[in-house]
């Protein structure tokens, strides 16, 4: 740039030299301008441009422009890291379990022991209802025997019979009192109570007239009932356990029959001409 302005400088230097044509002399003079003062001010002009192109090319390259455009920033999905899980819940609850078996094992088994006493209880006081009703029979024949024995009596005397006797009584409850022994006592004590009273409903016709041959019959048919309920007694005596049989201290057991029938001989003693049919059982139940 700077030797173009020398040139520039040294290309008008001859023109202003040459001398002025006829012309220019009819126009008055003026003060003549400055040499070189045009091309002075080109080559600043020039000179200036060229610094200021080359500040602008060593200046950083501007920024390009954007455009308003929005963009969507998505975040990445976060990373959990999991850690691995305690053992200690699941042991906690492993032991629990333990104890709750323990209780139950420990609760079952003292429910085992309690039906085990129970069913002790139970198989004792069945023991004790058996001994019982065995007591109560063993009374209660004994007492029949005893109310037999009035009836030996002979022909044409009464027999002081007792019709409200408890025996009696008893022997008409015999389903429940003896019902420890089992069905086979108590369907002969059933039956002992049937022949009891038909006894007393023998005695109860023999009193009614006790005289001649007719009381005598009378009074043997009465006789034969009251052996009748021995063999009765002893049959259910017979229903009874081996074990829980009343013997005495020898070991035998009682007769019932024997205990219950008159004396030896004394049928044939008081026998006089036949029978008669049989009492009337309408005072079977007479108080």
């Amino acid at each position: 740039m700077l030797t173009w302005c020398v040139r520039l400088y040294a290309h008008d230097e001859p023109r202003m030299k040459q001398p002025p044509s006829p012309d220019d002399a009819q126009i008055p003079p003026t003060t003549p301008p400055p040499k070189n003062v045009s091309a002075l001010l080109l080559c600043a002009v020039l000179f200036a441009t060229a610094q200021t192109s080359a500040q602008r090319r060593a200046q950083a390259p501007a920024a390009p422009a954007r455009r308003d455009t929005v963009y969507i920033v998505q975040p990445p999905s976060p990373i959990v890291n999991v850690d691995a899980p305690s053992q200690w819940p699941t042991v906690v609850l492993g032991v629990l379990g333990l104890i709750l078996v323990g209780f139950q094992l420990r609760i079952m088994a003292r429910q085992t022991e309690i039906l085990d006493r129970q069913t002790t209880i139970a198989a004792r006081e069945a023991e004790s209802r058996v001994i019982e009703a065995v007591g109560t029979f063993i009374r209660l024949a004994f007492d029949l025997a005893a109310e037999f024995r009035k009836a030996n009596v002979l022909p044409g005397v009464q027999v002081m019979a007792d019709f409200k006797t408890h025996p009696r009584a008893m022997l008409r409850e015999a389903s429940r009192l003896f019902a420890p022994l089992g069905n086979a006592f108590v369907v002969a004590a059933n039956q002992a109570a049937m022949r009891l009273d038909e006894y007393f409903s023998a005695v109860s016709w023999y009193n009614q007239d006790v005289r001649g041959r007719e009381g005598a019959a009378r009074l043997e048919v009465a006789q034969q009932f009251r052996e009748r309920v021995g063999r009765d007694l002893d049959q259910a005596n017979r229903a009874i356990a081996e074990a829980a049989r009343w013997r005495y201290d020898n070991g035998t057991e009682s007769d019932f029959r024997a205990l219950c029938s008159s004396p030896p001989g004394f049928l044939e003693a008081t026998s006089a001409g036949e029978a008669p049919s049989g009492p009337d059982h309408t005072d079977v139940y007479r108080e």
